[in-house]
């Protein structure tokens, strides 16, 4: 994991912290040194302060999203002490997975980690987030498919137990708002949803503005034709809202 942040005594202080936990997590200061540090190493994720010299810490994000590097989908937790919410929308429009306000707890900055980790499911996330253990961690029961869609030969699977969604049977990389989404949108398939009712699917919780679903959506979209995908699985309706469409083959309850 690694922890991008000027303040250097903190930087030591989340180090003993996180180790407690099993969580192995190098440090740098600066954005030059945190890009510098991705080229040369594959993190399960990071942890991204705001204020940072040279660029923000959410001009960093969109930086890490938006480029061609192997290390454009880690996933990233935003550490800010504002409180105000553009800082935290921009933050998840920019794609972050998820953010935690200065000064946290350890276990509630863990909890966080626990959760981004398992939806990842790389061999290495997979046994950091079972050696962390702030929290319990739910069993995962049968790994069932929630719902399969075929459109035009191409096929979308949401797996809700597993927490990933195959495009022609090849992962997606996802952050857990993406996720999220397209999981609520395959629990009423065909459906038209608005974007306050895919807003309480998302975190569960209306911190960020109904807006904000346009840019996943845009994201997902994105996201989606690059796995392989030939057509757009999600339907905008102009004035109402977003659709999963295509022949539903398998649905079960999510």
């Amino acid at each position: 994991m690694l922890l991008i942040d000027d303040d250097v005594e903190l930087a030591e202080l989340m180090h003993d912290i996180l180790k407690n936990y099993s969580i192995e997590l190098d440090a740098v200061h600066s954005p030059s040194e945190g890009f510098a540090a991705l080229e040369a190493k594959t993190y399960d994720l990071v942890l991204l302060d705001v204020m940072l010299p040279e660029v923000n810490g959410l001009q960093m994000c969109s930086k890490i999203r938006y480029s061609n590097a192997p290390y454009k989908d880690v996933s990233i937790i935003i550490l800010t002490a504002r409180t105000e919410l553009t800082d935290m929308v921009v933050g998840l429009e920019t794609g972050a997975d998820d953010y935690v306000k200065k000064p946290f707890e350890p276990r509630e900055l863990v909890a966080r980690i626990n959760a981004i980790l398992r939806r990842t499911k790389t061999p290495q996330s997979e046994n950091t987030a079972q050696n962390a253990t702030a929290e319990p961690v739910a069993s995962g029961g049968k790994s069932g498919l929630s719902c399969e869609i075929t459109l035009d030969g191409d096929t979308l699977q949401i797996e809700t137990q597993r927490a990933q969604i195959l495009v022609n049977g090849n992962k997606l990389i996802t952050t857990s708002m993406e996720f999220e989404l397209v999981a609520a949108l395959a629990k009423r398939p065909g459906e038209i949803l608005n974007r306050d009712d895919l807003l309480g699917e998302v975190h569960g919780t209306t911190v960020i503005y109904t807006r904000s679903i346009d840019a996943l959506i845009y994201r997902l979209r994105t996201k989606i034709k690059e796995a392989g995908a030939t057509v757009d699985f999600i339907r905008t309706v102009r004035g109402r809202g977003y659709s999963l469409v295509g022949q539903v083959n398998q649905l079960n309850g999510a």
